[in-house]
């Protein structure tokens, strides 16, 4: 990070984060969180590529399409996050780096996921996570509506996210949409609901946010 973007004043800008495949790289907790979900209800277990082809948000969506019966939808969501919160996973790259950098220059930060705030609490715990987070927003059934509660807090927004959906709640809500690679979703899918940039390390978001050329609006 070079010293033009170690000065920058982000008073003016909003960061908002993804939780899950996005600050946490858990994409192999949620296929054993999902499994098991799918597995007490005799649906079966999905491989890599499964996972990879069917998980989608709304979860309700994703569990209604894998054969949940739709009065089973919200106990399956809930024994899901329940499942997400009993094994620790690992922090993306640069996250705490970025975090810190963002804050310092005066972004204002936060998190807009439709997970359980008690497996994002359990997260930020267990990996400790730099606590500089303006709001953490967890259980989000619609991200746009969401996001859009909070577009007016600043002249310049983002929005990182490993789904499609995330990409398309991005753009609807009027934040530019920066994808994370690795998460839930392959480059391919967030590039084409509309990820202005890829980046694996969250420590590339700095420079992204900090530069007018990335389509800041």
């Amino acid at each position: 990070m070079d010293a033009t973007v170690n000065t920058m004043d982000l008073t003016d800008t909003m960061v908002m984060f993804d939780w899950n495949g996005t600050v946490v790289l858990d994409a192999d907790r949620a296929r054993a969180s999902l499994n098991s979900v799918l597995e007490a209800r005799d649906l079966g277990a999905l491989d890599t590529d499964g996972f990879s082809r069917k998980f989608r948000l709304p979860m309700k969506n994703m569990f209604r399409d894998l054969g949940v019966h739709p009065l089973d939808l919200a106990v399956a969501e809930a024994e899901w996050n329940h499942h997400m919160t009993q094994t620790p996973t690992r922090l993306r790259a640069g996250t705490n780096a970025a975090l810190l950098a963002l804050s310092e220059a005066g972004a204002w930060l936060g998190v807009v996921s439709a997970a359980s705030a008690k497996a994002v609490q359990f997260d930020q715990r267990s990996l400790s996570v730099l606590p500089v987070l303006d709001v953490v927003d967890a259980e989000v059934a619609d991200k746009v509506a969401q996001l859009v509660l909070h577009r007016a807090r600043r002249k310049h927004a983002f929005y990182i996210g490993d789904t499609e959906y995330d990409m398309v709640a991005a753009s609807a809500a009027e934040y530019i949409p920066i994808g994370v690679s690795g998460g839930y979703s392959s480059e391919r899918v967030l590039r084409k609901a509309g990820a202005t940039h890829i980046v694996e390390s969250l420590g590339e978001i700095m420079a992204l946010v900090a530069h007018t050329d990335c389509g800041r609006k």
